[in-house]
Order: C-alpha cells, then structure tokens, then sequence
C-alpha cells in the first residue's frame, strides 16, 4: 500500500479522529474511477470526495475545497467565502509548491502555511466520507465532522 502523507498522517493522530486508510489497489476490482471506487465499497458516489485546489486570478490566495464527486462546484460561492477574486483551478505547480501534494493525491487535511480549507456543507448528511490522504490510491475514511474540525474548515453551500 502507498503511505499516506505523513501530514496527514500527524493531523489525524494530533485530534485524535478515528478513521482507517482505504488503498484502490486492495480493492476486489481495478479502481479507474471515483464511480469504481463508490461501487467496490457499495457506496454512494457522493461520499466520495474530490479535494479541489483553487487559486485567486488576482492575488496568491489559495483554498482546498471539498465536495462529493457527484457535485459541481460553485467558484464564485467559494471566493466569496475565502474573500479572494476569481478563483480557478490551480496547476500542477501551485499543487507542489503551496500544497505539497500530488495531483490525484490532494488531501484538505495537514496542510501548512494557513490554505483556507472549505467543505461542502452536503458531505454533513453522509455517515463517513473518503478524502484523499496525500498520496495517489490512498483515501481516508472519516466522520464529516472530524474533517471538519481536522481541518479548520469552513463549512457552506459550495456545490449544485
């Protein structure tokens, strides 16, 4: 199994959440996809949660947004919650340099350097969600609520 990052790693076991890591390749099929992954573990697609790194057109704010897979995000709700300008998607670079994850890898938890975290106020009606744990194939799977609180995040309406 790939490690997770060791961040998240110190993040998890600091606020003592209970969680467990998931890896894709421990799976009974091949996981291509978040749909593979929801449907190897019989979930829903929405406890399945993409973590979004955006980056402000007009200054050097950054924010990791979370949301299920089955949602589309809202950019103009997330930089009126961070107080950024037009937030876009940020680039490989930006991911390595400010986030220090790898693309497919994004987690909202352990992060330095002060990244506004927001999650999408839907993932609080699921049970538990998966969020990626800072390496490639590797999730970890938590109440919402201690994301939330693991995170700092804020929690809104991001996603439709």
């Amino acid at each position: 199994m790939p490690s997770p990052h060791v961040r998240v790693v110190r993040a998890l076991e600091g606020h003592g959440v209970e969680h467990c890591f998931v890896d894709h390749a421990d799976m009974a099929t091949d996981i291509r996809s978040p749909r593979d992954f929801a449907d190897a573990l019989g979930y829903d697609l929405g406890r399945i949660t993409k973590s979004v790194v955006l980056r402000s057109r007009s200054d050097d704010a950054v924010a990791v947004v979370v949301c299920g897979m089955d949602r589309k995000l809202n950019f103009k709700a997330v930089s009126a919650i961070v107080g950024a300008g037009r937030m876009e998607m940020a680039d490989s670079d930006c991911l390595a340099a400010v986030v220090g994850y790898p693309r497919h890898g994004v987690s909202p938890l352990g992060l330095e350097g002060g990244i506004a975290v927001v999650v999408d106020r839907k993932l609080l009606d699921e049970a538990t969600v998966l969020a990626g744990a800072g390496a490639v194939g590797v999730e970890v799977e938590m109440a919402p609520a201690d994301l939330v609180s693991t995170c700092g995040a804020v929690v809104a309406d991001i996603s439709a």
